[in-house]
């Protein structure tokens, strides 16, 4: 798939980034994406072996390092009750409920967590909110970033709802990033002037829309506005085509220019 605009001897082509590289791997990210999937790996590299390990892990760390004893100490005796109160048998699902919430509860007072949803239909698709199909979507993982690492980031003592509020869209924008890697929204541009490659960049992401006005402070000043005129291609052309088709308009233009002046030259006397 292409799209191309022209503008006298500038030509604009954006296409798919196919070398996009993968956002969970290859920057760094303020927040951590773990998922579990049994044929997908996705998010960050992860040491957990399920999501219990994964919770275990954030209860025992949400009161800060110094009271990991102390929480380690809890969890366990919880684990150990809620063994007693089934007898033997596996725990009733109003009390894995209970213990779960209140899992969460206490973590969240040293984390801000956003669960992550994963949509697995003709391609994958993932965001922060359900996708409400209950046949090819579920909660995947989670997405999170500790209270201590936020202070850090933000040079404070004291985490403000809005700061709160501020981290919680900031995390749902890596999200969103990483969903469009999933999907194959990423693309890139080149601009040719008179069939020479001036300027090229790559790693636009989102709904196309979206991707090309943000290629526009990329551009230059005049060209900008060509991502207005951008026209979608019925198949990929190979770039000695595009560039030979706009060559062939640039020259019967300046042919037109040329017959035009010739018509207005005044006659001499």
């Amino acid at each position: 798939m292409m799209w191309t605009a022209t503008k006298g001897a500038y030509l604009l082509t954006v296409q798919p980034d196919d070398f996009f590289p993968n956002p969970r791997r290859e920057d760094e990210n303020f927040g951590t994406l773990i998922c579990f999937h049994r044929r997908y790996d996705l998010g960050d590299k992860r040491e957990f072996k399920d999501s219990d390990d994964l919770i275990h892990h954030l209860f025992i760390r949400s009161s800060g390092e110094k009271n990991i004893s102390e929480k380690e100490y809890l969890y366990e005796r919880m684990m150990a009750r809620l063994e007693d109160e089934s007898e033997g048998a596996y725990p009733s699902t109003a009390q894995i409920k209970a213990m779960n919430n209140y899992l969460m509860s206490e973590i969240q007072k040293g984390f801000v967590v956003l669960p992550v949803y994963l949509l697995d239909h003709s391609g994958l698709a993932m965001s922060t909110t359900d996708f409400n199909d209950r046949w090819d979507s579920g909660q995947v993982g989670i997405i999170f970033v500790s209270n201590d690492k936020i202070k850090e980031e933000y040079e404070v003592d004291f985490i403000e709802p809005v700061l709160r509020l501020q981290v919680e869209e900031r995390l749902k924008e890596e999200v969103a990033e990483y969903d469009a890697y999933l999907r194959g929204e990423c693309y890139c541009f080149e601009l040719y002037e008179d069939g020479d490659l001036v300027h090229s960049c790559g790693g636009f992401t989102g709904a196309f829309d979206k991707a090309v006005k943000d290629m526009v402070e990329y551009l230059p000043d005049d060209c900008a506005e060509m991502v207005d005129d951008l026209a979608e291609t019925d198949c990929m052309p190979s770039m000695v085509q595009t560039l030979r088709k706009h060559a062939n308009i640039i020259v019967d233009q300046e042919a037109r220019d040329h017959e035009h002046q010739t018509r207005q030259k005044p006659i001499e006397r």
